[in-house]
């Protein structure tokens, strides 16, 4: 028979690199008191911009600074139960956020979550008449790791205060663009400060971030 014609599109989507940097001083003295000073700055600044980027990624606005899941057009926002009380997560939370994760990304999903929220994954249940059952699917496996339907929970200070939005976050990261140019760049300088004798250290990293979707997929099939 005759085959249709169809026209594909395709939108430009552009992914800028920031700069995010850290600048510190020590005085000669320290310096050459404290053989290990100049190695500490470039550890700890190192560690620092990792942290600003890695926060981005989860909550950042795009101005300046990566786009970051929470104020991403994509992000889909699981309301909680009926009746539900505040500051609380149940295994019925459980249950609508995996529903909501789009089938290809089961297998690279991972659930974020606030430090917090440990306890309460500890004690889960499922209600069962007057009664209740152990939820299966959220298990410590044999490396101490603990998971939920098998995927790996991460827990992470970027994460909102239980009860917030984004103190627990279902995600495939692999669907998100992170960009770099070269890593964290160590520079230090003896002119900056050359009149109260002190050393300049410097630390600057680019790096751009957004999630690859522009919208929350819609089902193919669905009743709602």
């Amino acid at each position: 028979g005759t085959r249709t014609a169809s026209r594909p599109t395709f939108e430009r989507v552009q992914t800028v690199l920031d700069k995010v940097a850290a600048l510190g001083y020590s005085t000669d003295e320290l310096l050459d008191d404290f053989v290990a000073m100049s190695s500490l700055f470039a550890t700890e600044f190192a560690e620092e911009l990792v942290f600003k980027v890695e926060d981005a990624i989860i909550e950042g606005d795009g101005d300046g600074k990566p786009l970051g899941i929470l104020n991403a057009p994509c992000l889909v926002t699981q309301a909680k139960e009926t009746g539900q009380a505040a500051a609380t997560f149940t295994s019925g939370n459980i249950s609508n956020m995996w529903n909501r994760l789009p089938e290809p990304s089961e297998a690279n999903a991972v659930w974020l979550i606030n430090q917090e929220l440990e306890p309460q994954l500890d004690v889960l249940s499922i209600p069962a008449g007057l009664a209740a059952l152990e939820p299966r699917y959220v298990t410590y496996g044999p490396d101490g790791v603990l998971r939920i339907k098998g995927r790996p929970v991460i827990p992470l200070e970027y994460c909102s205060a239980l009860g917030d939005l984004g103190d627990i976050i279902l995600a495939d990261l692999t669907q998100y663009r992170l960009i770099r140019k070269g890593g964290v760049q160590q520079a230090q300088s003896m002119h900056v400060a050359f009149v109260t004798d002190e050393m300049a250290f410097r630390a600057v990293y680019r790096v751009g971030g957004q999630p690859r979707w522009r919208s929350p997929l819609t089902p193919f099939k669905a009743t709602s």
